[in-house]
């Protein structure tokens, strides 16, 4: 039996141990909620987005949530109060449209980028529409020139959730500054993290009043929540570091995987709530802390070259993966209209992937988003959307972060060519054996 090298993580935080330090010292010294940070980090973002506002939100659903329900609003008269979007998402943004007053409308997602589709939102776009929500996967700009230019002679609003594509660009024009308005997310598993965390940017004047008089009569976000957060994530950067993973982790995780351990399979899976809500919980609508802001202030400057990073990783799939017709992946774009925070990919026989990847040394995890259009607590507003069943069922996840390095990627994408070279070998018989066959 050939022995098995550990790889490097499917995903590492962007911590280190400062951005430990710097927010228990701040809980222990009590200056959690004390500074001008919060200001400086919206200075920042109007700076580089170009916009006029900025403002900071607890967490990007909040930041979809409360513009939304602005929206909603505005629309009430003329009875618009339809929010056309993408089912391929996390099952919180159905419900905080529906907690904005809005009745969600599922437009179906390409299958090469996962992202919601132009000629779906024509079909879907009407008298009763408030507004399109944009979703911009995986870092992979979606249509949003094309979106806005069916939406505008109709009045519709286009908001962006840029909460996976924090730097990328269309254009040469900022992701999230191309609709209405745009929000991101500063969440622990983001590109840019601190915990917990997000933004709205806009242009529009009225829309940033509004919202900044809502933010202000909130209270901070408390201590407590942000240290469980942070409890999560030393967890996982312990769990992740290098040496640690290659000599323990990746061999639990991967005995679970192969032996379809759920006690162990659960530990990797994210956003697993798929309940419908009714209304927004009080413990989202929080304001964003200065802790939070100082931790954030330091990444800024490394944003591009972490796509730059990226955006190299992806191409040695792209080219190792391109002519392999079994998968669908997403097409290669280098001018950072695409970053790939992960370069996704979909095949039908996906956990047969994987384990065949774990087996061979290779740590990959399956997406574990779901097509709200198909779920129960969303079934008043079914609508098929084939596709974004397909991508829900066959998705996972290549690793391109900047600490994944060179030589992983390329372990990583020769093994993916050795399972389709070997599926292949095996559907096509030997000259040998097709000789003794006929004889």
């Amino acid at each position: 039996m050939s022995f098995t090298f550990a790889p490097n993580p499917r995903y590492r935080l962007y911590t280190t141990p400062h951005t430990y330090y710097s927010l228990l010292s701040d809980i222990v010294r009590g200056r959690f909620e004390a500074g001008d940070e919060v200001a400086l980090v919206e200075t920042e973002l109007r700076n580089r987005f170009g916009v006029r506002h900025a403002l900071c939100v607890p967490q990007n659903r909040v930041g979809v949530f409360l513009t939304i329900r602005c929206l909603i609003e505005e629309g009430r008269a003329a009875g618009r109060d339809e929010v056309v979007l993408s089912p391929y998402t996390i099952a919180d943004i159905i419900n905080m449209v529906i907690c904005a007053g809005g009745k969600p409308v599922f437009a179906d997602v390409d299958r090469e980028t996962c992202n919601i589709r132009a000629d779906e939102v024509a079909r879907t776009i009407g008298p009763k529409t408030a507004a399109v929500l944009v979703t911009h996967l995986h870092g992979l700009a979606a249509p949003i020139e094309e979106i806005q230019h069916l939406c505008k002679p109709h009045g519709i609003s286009v908001i962006e959730d840029a909460a996976q594509a924090f730097g990328t660009r269309l254009n040469n024009e900022q992701i999230g500054t191309l609709g209405r308005a745009g929000v991101f997310s500063f969440g622990m598993f983001k590109n840019i993290n601190s915990w917990f965390g997000g933004a709205v940017v806009t242009n529009d004047d009225a829309l940033a009043e509004r919202l900044a008089s809502e933010l202000a009569r909130y209270e901070f976000q408390s201590a407590s929540f942000v240290l469980k957060k942070l409890k999560k994530g030393m967890f996982t950067d312990v769990a992740t570091h290098p040496l640690l993973f290659k000599l323990l982790t990746f061999w639990v995780f991967r005995y679970g995987f192969l032996n379809d351990i759920e006690a162990i399979n659960k530990r990797v899976r994210t956003e697993l709530d798929v309940s419908p809500k009714e209304s927004i919980p009080d413990e989202y609508l929080r304001r964003y802390t200065p802790a939070q802001a100082r931790l954030l202030l330091p990444q800024f400057p490394h944003i591009d070259e972490h796509s730059a990073v990226r955006i190299r990783n992806a191409k040695i799939y792209h080219s190792a993966l391109e002519h392999v017709t079994e998968l669908v992946i997403p097409p290669l774009r280098e001018d950072f209209s695409h970053i790939y925070t992960y370069f996704p990919i979909q095949y039908r026989e996906r956990t047969e992937l994987i384990k065949y990847l774990m087996r061979h040394g290779r740590d990959l995890a399956a997406q574990h988003y779901k097509n709200c259009a198909d779920l129960p607590g969303f079934r008043a507003f079914y609508r098929d959307c084939p596709n974004a069943r397909k991508v829900a069922e066959e998705l996972i996840f290549l690793p391109t972060y900047p600490r994944y390095g060179h030589d992983e990627t390329k372990r990583t994408a020769d093994v993916l060519q050795s399972f389709f070279a070997a599926r292949r070998t095996e559907a096509t018989p030997t000259k040998r054996y097709a000789n003794s066959s006929g004889m």
